[in-house]
C-alpha cells in the first residue's frame, strides 16, 4: 500500500472504469457525448457512419466468418457478444491505448466518471496486454484507505480470479453492495509476492476541486480530475480565498488523471487574461486550431501561482499546467508529468443502443506549440518526497521477526521512520535497532512490546502511519510549493 501525497496522494483511484486519463473532447452537459459535425469525423466518414464504410465485399467477408461461427462452432454464441467483440476488435487494431469501444454498461460507468461520480471500491481501472490494472486511486476511498496503488495488477477479487476478464466482467466482479467486502489479490511491480488486500465498498462522490485558505495568506486549490462542474467549484474556491485576502496560491494537479478537456480550459480561464492561449490542437492534417482565453481578466492574477506537478498529472492536468507557466506566469514544481498529449472524443449516436467508440482524433499543444506526448512537461522546481511516502502494505498471513529480510522488512522500516520512530536502517534487514524500534511504537500505541510485527502491530501501524501522512509539514512538495508562493508574495509587497 503506497501512502503518498498531501492526504496520501499516491494512492489513487474510483470505480473500475476505461481510461479516464483520456482528454475527452465533446461532451454534452447530460454527461452524454454528442456527435460533431461532418468536419469533426475521420475521413471518409459522415455522421451516421454509412457513406465510406465497408464494401460488400468487405460485408460478405464479415457474414460468412459470421456464418462459420454460428454453423461450426461447438458451442452456442451470443450474436450481440459476437458484434460488439467485432467492433472492440476493430478499434482495437488501431493500437491507440485511448481509442476504445464501450458497451452500454461501459459506456454508463464512463459517463459516471466523466461526472465525477463513482460506486465501488475507488479505483480506476484499465486493461494493458491483457491484465487489469489501476490507473488511479482516489483520496478518501477505500481502496485508499487499504493501500491499492497506481499500476497495481489486480490477480483476484474474492478468490475469483480476473486473469482473461475484459474490463466490464472484471469491474462486475469487483462492484458489489455498498458495505460489502471485496478481498483483493494484487501483483505490485517490482515486489516479489502477491499482496492481499481486503476493501469494503462504498458510494464515492468525488470532489473534483477543493480550496483551502491557510492563515499566512497562501491558498491551495486541489484539483483533483476535470469532471463537468470542476470549473465551477473551482471558481467557488477561488472566490471565496480571494474574498478572504488570499496573498498567493498553489494550485495542486499531483495524480490528477485528466478528464474533459473544455473543463480545463475552462479552470484556465479563471487565470490567463483574455486573448492569450490556453492550449492548441492540431488534427491528422497538420491544421492548428489556437484555443483563446475567454475569460474576464484583463491582466494576470495579482497574486504569485505555483502549480504542484507529479508523474500523476496526466492529459487535462498537463493543458492547464502549461496554460498556466506560459501564459499567467506560474512556476511549477514537484516532478516531471505523465506526457499524454491526445484528444479523444466519444461517439454514440448511430451506434443506437447506448454503447460508444472513443476516438483520438487530435493532439493538443501547449500555447508554445511544443507537444509533450510522451515526454511530460517538466517541474521548474524539481522536488521528490521522502522515501517512505513509497512504503507498501505490511503483510497479515505471518509475522515480522528479527533476523528477517526481504521487501516487507524494508515497507516495515518505511513505516517506523515516517511515525517518527526511526530503526538504523531502510535496507530490508531486521536488525536489533528495528525490533527496538517497534518495541517503542507498540509501547506508544498500548501494545505487548514483543518487538515482532504479529497483524494487530501491523494495523496498529499502518493507520498511525496514513495518520502522520495527513499533515501537510510531511509533503515535502506541499511545504515547498508554499515556502516559494509566500516569498514571492512577499516580493510583491
Amino acid at each position: 500500500m503506497v501512502f503518498r501525497g498531501r492526504t496520501v496522494l499516491a494512492i489513487a483511484a474510483c470505480t473500475a472504469l476505461l481510461a479516464c486519463v483520456a482528454t475527452i473532447g465533446i461532451l454534452n452537459a447530460s454527461g452524454k457525448t454528442f456527435r460533431p459535425s461532418s468536419s469533426g469525423l475521420a475521413a471518409g466518414a459522415s455522421e451516421g457512419g454509412v457513406s465510406g464504410g465497408f464494401t460488400e465485399k468487405e460485408l460478405d467477408k464479415l457474414r460468412r466468418v459470421y456464418a462459420l461461427i454460428e454453423q461450426q462452432y461447438m458451442r452456442p454464441v451470443n450474436r450481440e457478444e459476437l458484434l460488439d467483440g467485432a467492433i472492440r476488435g476493430m478499434v482495437g487494431a488501431l493500437g491507440d491505448p485511448y481509442s476504445v469501444f464501450m458497451t452500454r454498461d461501459e459506456a454508463d460507468r464512463f459517463t459516471d466518471a466523466v461526472e465525477g461520480t463513482f460506486t465501488g471500491i475507488g479505483a480506476r481501472l484499465e486493461v494493458q496486454d491483457g491484465e487489469i490494472v489501476v490507473r488511479q486511486v482516489l483520496e478518501g476511498t477505500p481502496a485508499e484507505r487499504a493501500g491499492l496503488q497506481a499500476k497495481d495488477i489486480l490477480l483476484s477479487v474474492n478468490g475469483t480470479s480476473l486473469e482473461g476478464l475484459s474490463l466490464r466482467e472484471a469491474v462486475a466482479k469487483i462492484r458489489g453492495p455498498k458495505g460489502t467486502k471485496a478481498k483483493l489479490r494484487v501483483q505490485r511491480p517490482g515486489a516479489d509476492k502477491t499482496i492481499e488486500l481486503e476493501l469494503v465498498r462504498d458510494r464515492i462522490a468525488e470532489a473534483t476541486a477543493v480550496g483551502e485558505l491557510g492563515g499566512d495568506g497562501v491558498g491551495k486549490l486541489r484539483i483533483v480530475q476535470f469532471s463537468f462542474d470542476t470549473a465551477k467549484k473551482a471558481a467557488e474556491a477561488l472566490t471565496e480565498m480571494e474574498g478572504r485576502g488570499m496573498k498567493a496560491l498553489v494550485v495542486d494537479l499531483r495524480g490528477n488523471p485528466g478528464g474533459v478537456m473544455q473543463t480545463a480550459v475552462e479552470v484556465a480561464e479563471l487565470f490567463v487574461p483574455s486573448g492569450k492561449p490556453v492550449v492548441i490542437t492540431e488534427d491528422g492534417n497538420g491544421n492548428r486550431k489556437i484555443e483563446l482565453s475567454e475569460g474576464s481578466l484583463r491582466t494576470v492574477k495579482p497574486y504569485p501561482i505555483v502549480v504542484l506537478i507529479d508523474k500523476g498529472s496526466a492529459s487535462a492536468a498537463e493543458i492547464l499546467a502549461g496554460a498556466l507557466k506560459q501564459s499567467a506566469g506560474a512556476a511549477l514544481l514537484g516532478e516531471t508529468t505523465y506526457g499524454k498529449g491526445t484528444v479523444q472524443i466519444s461517439f454514440e449516436k448511430g451506434l443506437d443502443d447506448g454503447s460508444l467508440v472513443k476516438l483520438t482524433v487530435s493532439k493538443w499543444l501547449l500555447p508554445d506549440g511544443s507537444w509533450i506526448d510522451a515526454k511530460g512537461l517538466a517541474p521548474d522546481v524539481a522536488v521528490s518526497q521522502p522515501d517512505y511516502f513509497s512504503a507498501s502494505r505490511l503483510p497479515r498471513d505471518r509475522v515480522l521477526k528479527p533476523d528477517e529480510t526481504g521487501e516487507d522488512v524494508r515497507n516495515l522500516q518505511l513505516m517506523l521512520e515516517g511515525v517518527g520512530v526511526a530503526a538504523d536502517r531502510t535496507d530490508g534487514y531486521y536488525s536489533k535497532a528495528t525490533e527496538e524500534a517497534v518495541k517503542r511504537f507498540q509501547q506508544a500505541a498500548k501494545l505487548p512490546e514483543t518487538g515482532i510485527v504479529d497483524e494487530r502491530t501491523a494495523e496498529r501501524l499502518e493507520e498511525a502511519f496514513f495518520m502522520a501522512l495527513q499533515d501537510p509539514a510531511r509533503d515535502a512538495q506541499w511545504s515547498a510549493a508554499h515556502d516559494i508562493a509566500l516569498r514571492m508574495a512577499e516580493k510583491i509587497g
